[in-house]
């Protein structure tokens, strides 16, 4: 029971571990945007791999789902239709500050 038990909170760790690493890595990428870098430069694009390598394929998986929940949020805004986001964050949220909420760890 314990090795059942510790699997668990190991598997949970892990999980939360790799969800920080994406989580950075987008606003590392909504960083250098802010900072007018260049899309897809050497740097950002290595750490891109590395960060596949790391956590594998939920990683993509995951930014695409990430990218479908901002998407649905840009309409929700378009149309004037109130969310959980600007219940929480306010009208006057950040890009960083909706990033943190929506990839919550």
């Amino acid at each position: 029971m314990d090795y059942e038990l510790n699997k668990i909170l190991f598997d949970a760790r892990q999980s939360k571990d790799k969800a920080t690493l994406i989580r950075d890595f987008l606003l590392k990428v909504l960083q250098e945007d802010i900072d007018g870098k260049e899309k897809f430069n050497d740097e950002i694009l290595e750490e891109a791999v590395e960060l596949l390598e790391e956590v594998g394929s939920g990683a993509f998986y995951w930014m695409a789902d990430i990218a479908v929940q901002m998407t649905v949020l840009a309409q929700c805004a378009l149309r004037d239709v109130p969310t959980n986001v600007e219940a929480e964050v306010g009208n006057d949220a950040s890009a960083e500050e909706i990033i943190k909420l929506v990839v919550r760890v």
